[in-house]
């Protein structure tokens, strides 16, 4: 038998097991107690709480879901769009008043301009804080802010295309030496590619790290300026007359031509991939097809994100380019000419074209032809070199006024004339002193030549 133990309260005996029966006899009236309460109020409890609801719904309505923003497609790259696009002249570019003129009287058609930064002479068009491209010595006295040239061109609705001429370049060798081409040797004079007399001009050096870095941080400057594109010309070396006597350095050793030229073309393309500014490469359709070796190469071979052949239908003309290409003249339907240019320019199938035209002579019929085909090879458009005639109407020469008859005269009979005296004998002039041998002597010897000091080569000798 169980035990219990007993505990003493106050002279009372207490029975553990009857406390807790009654403890719970007690929960259980009171749990039940609830319910009933519960019960009873539960029905006028929830229409109360209800009706409350109802007037806070109608006071403060509850907003609608916000809806997901919608889908906004990516920024059409461009070299991705229809482009028509004229170089600006770079007399029109130094003027505020004379580019904004010249920006308001193109045509509708037009979509983008071509600035040049770097001009085909190596004239620095902008003001740049490049110690590279101060050093060069080349920016133009009257240089423009190009990011206000860029943000008024954009205001009218234009894209951006800027141009660097990049080793084709007569004006910073003569204040850098040391990224120029030189005579045979390091401590050689400038290399020019031709007599003084003919016009010779210097270059920069493709394999000299520092005129590569100087066109590099041309690009730079246009990247930051938020130019749409870069169009690089001059990408080449010269024409090979006079080339035995170019002297590229010891990093030439080991290297063609066609590499270093590839190799820079990827430095560029680097600094602009990751931008939103395309790359696209110029280059000479003539001297592609006609076989010069200028590239080393091929052009096409080139990194970038497109190309640009530049294209003059007049070079074409009158001269036998293979057996099957030769047009003595201008054909009727420029169709046949550009076809046979557009199929030797090399492998294309896939590269993005933006075509580079000469419109000077020709209408804005005829130039519809040309672009209308490169439009059916589904090229990115076409860029083409400003001509004031071609957009103004107004013809490059006056046009010759009709002949007047000429009045008839009478004829008057003859006087007999009086004899004439015996001509004076004449002293006869001296002989002129013999010249100096032309382009063996100092340049300083040349009057008005702008590179003193420079021995000269005629290589036509």
């Amino acid at each position: 038998m169980k035990r219990y133990k007993v505990k003493h309260y106050r002279s009372r005996i207490y029975n553990p097991i009857r406390g807790k029966i009654i403890k719970g006899v007690l929960i259980a009236v009171i749990a039940a107690a609830i319910f009933g309460i519960g019960w009873f109020a539960y029905e006028p409890l929830m229409e109360a709480i209800n009706e409350r609801n109802k007037e806070i719904i109608e006071e403060d309505p509850v907003p609608p879901k916000p809806q997901e923003p919608a889908y906004e497609p990516l920024p059409e790259e461009f070299l991705e769009k229809e482009t028509v696009a004229v170089t600006v002249p770079e007399d029109k570019l130094y003027s505020s008043l004379d580019y904004y003129e010249f920006l308001n009287s193109l045509d509708e058609e037009v979509t983008a301009v071509v600035i040049d930064m770097k001009t085909q002479s190596g004239t620095v068009t902008y003001s740049s804080s490049q110690v590279s491209v101060i050093n060069a010595g080349a920016i133009h006295e009257n240089a423009v802010n190009l990011e206000n040239r860029i943000k008024v061109a954009r205001n009218l609705g234009f894209d951006i295309v800027v141009r660097v001429y990049a080793f084709e370049d007569s004006t910073a060798p003569y204040n850098a030496g040391d990224m120029a081409i030189r005579y045979e040797s390091e401590e050689g004079v400038l290399w020019l590619d031709d007599s003084v007399d003919n016009g010779g001009k210097p270059w920069l050096n493709p394999y000299s790290d520092t005129a590569q870095k100087y066109i590099l941080d041309i690009i730079y400057d246009a990247i930051d300026c938020g130019a749409d594109a870069i169009l690089l010309d001059g990408v080449r070396f010269p024409e090979e007359e006079g080339m035995d006597y170019a002297y590229f350095g010891v990093s030439a050793e080991g290297i063609s031509r066609g590499e270093i030229l590839e190799q820079f073309t990827q430095r560029i393309y680097s600094s602009t991939v990751l931008t939103d500014t395309d790359l696209i490469i110029g280059y000479d359709s003539y001297a592609v097809i006609t076989g010069s070796d200028i590239y080393g190469g091929s052009p096409l071979e080139f990194t970038a994100d497109g190309y640009a052949p530049s294209i003059d239908l007049n070079d074409f003309v009158g001269e036998r380019i293979n057996e099957d290409f030769y047009f003595k003249e201008l054909p009727e339907d420029l169709t046949e000419l550009i076809t046979k240019i557009y199929d030797s320019l090399g492998n294309i199938a896939g590269l993005d074209l933006l075509p580079v035209a000469s419109c000077e002579g020709f209408t804005k019929a005829e130039m519809k032809t040309i672009w209308s085909y490169f439009e059916s090879k589904n090229t990115a458009g076409y860029i083409i070199v400003y001509d004031e005639p071609y957009f103004t109407g107004i013809p490059a020469e006056p046009e010759i006024p009709p002949e007047e008859e000429t009045p008839v005269t009478p004829v008057v009979p003859q006087q007999p004339t009086q004899p004439t005296q015996p001509s004076q004998p004449t002293q006869p002039e001296p002989e002129p002193e013999p010249e100096p041998e032309q382009g063996t002597g100092s340049a300083s010897d040349e009057e008005g030549d702008s590179n003193p000091g420079v021995t000269i080569k005629d290589y036509t000798q």
